[in-house]
């Protein structure tokens, strides 16, 4: 038997933690499937909270949880996954961070068994806060990326890859990804054989390996405080179709070409030419998406002549091709 506990704070996402319970409670049945003669489950889940009351979701239901009596208790556990709470702005994450505070401690004495410890969504920032991932690769739910790099610039974040791991800790992105993390746990704690079965039960794509592909810049507004550079990432959404030089942009709004770079660099923690890249293939993946527009005309309405290096940085900032995107997201294509 294999002990799982989950550490949940208040306002924890409902599918989240609910559709992490359901691969190791179906893993459960399959396994008795297989193993006629077991005498119990595979997998035993916990949720726990810090007080050992009832946790509110953020459906404003609510699901029955276990308190720990001392850091024992935990230590027995064969993983402990942390749940992700809804987490949009920094003053959720700060309820967030308040909520699950006495839980830190007992899950750094856990750390110190060595046995695997896992997080998705937003449950990754609250693993990051532990200090438990400092130096080391994880990955965190997409959207809040940029929280977590200015909150833990000493977490290497990975963003190309949906599952992160890193010794004992295995990290996973945004909402659904959690099912991917649960069947990972399923094949370090009970083999890889296990999991593909269940996989394939579960209708789980085991080769959905990245989140870039979902990555969208409409509903990641970067929050900063300078106003010129807000105004340039105006002007530069709205001139796409053009094939601007740094020193032009410069030039345009009065500014020294470093100084340009520094601003950006200091309010977006990229440079120009990054930024304008990303919104070239942000617009590109939008006509990909509506439109049956040949790549030559999606490339020259976003500001870029040769095709080919256009198609290698649309490659390296979504892991896919744009055909591929466009047969995975244009909903309007015929099979």
């Amino acid at each position: 038997m294999k002990t799982i506990m989950i550490l949940a704070a208040g306002n924890v996402v409902a599918g989240g933690i609910v559709g992490l319970m359901d691969v190791f409670s179906f893993t459960n049945t399959l396994y008795r499937r297989l193993h006629p003669e077991a005498t119990q489950d595979l997998f035993h889940c916990h949720i726990v909270s810090s007080d050992g009351e009832a946790i509110t979701t953020n459906q404003g239901f609510q699901l029955a949880a276990m308190g720990l009596t001392d850091a024992a208790q935990l230590q027995a556990a064969d993983a402990v996954v942390l749940a992700s709470s809804l987490v949009t702005n920094k003053a959720e994450f700060k309820e967030y961070s308040q909520d699950f505070a006495p839980l830190l401690e007992p899950l750094k004495v856990y750390a110190e068994t060595g046995k695997p410890i896992a997080a998705y969504c937003s449950g990754t920032l609250m693993l990051a806060a532990s200090g438990l991932l400092e130096n080391r690769r994880a990955t965190t739910v997409w959207w809040l990326s940029q929280m977590f790099e200015r909150n833990f610039a000493r977490v290497n974040l990975c963003m190309d890859t949906l599952v992160v791991s890193d010794g004992q800790f295995h990290t996973a992105g945004a909402t659904t990804s959690n099912l991917s993390l649960a069947l990972h746990l399923v094949g370090l704690l009970a083999g890889e054989a296990l999991a593909q079965q269940m996989a394939k039960i579960l209708l789980i794509d085991p080769n959905r390996s990245s989140q870039q592909p979902f990555m969208t810049m409409a509903i990641t507004p970067q929050q900063h405080q300078d106003e010129l550079v807000g105004k340039i990432q105006q002007w530069m959404q709205s001139n796409l179709d053009k094939n601007w030089l740094l020193d032009e942009i410069a030039q345009k709004f009065a500014l020294g070409k470093r100084t340009l770079i520094r601003r950006f660099k200091k309010a977006l923690n990229e440079t120009p030419a990054s930024y304008m890249q990303r919104l070239r293939v942000d617009e590109a993946k939008r006509l990909l998406e509506t439109t049956e527009l040949a790549l030559e005309q999606i490339v020259e309405r976003v500001g870029y002549e040769d095709v080919s290096s256009f198609r290698k940085l649309f490659i390296q900032l979504t892991s896919l091709s744009p055909r591929a995107y466009r047969q995975k997201f244009n909903t309007h294509t015929c099979c």
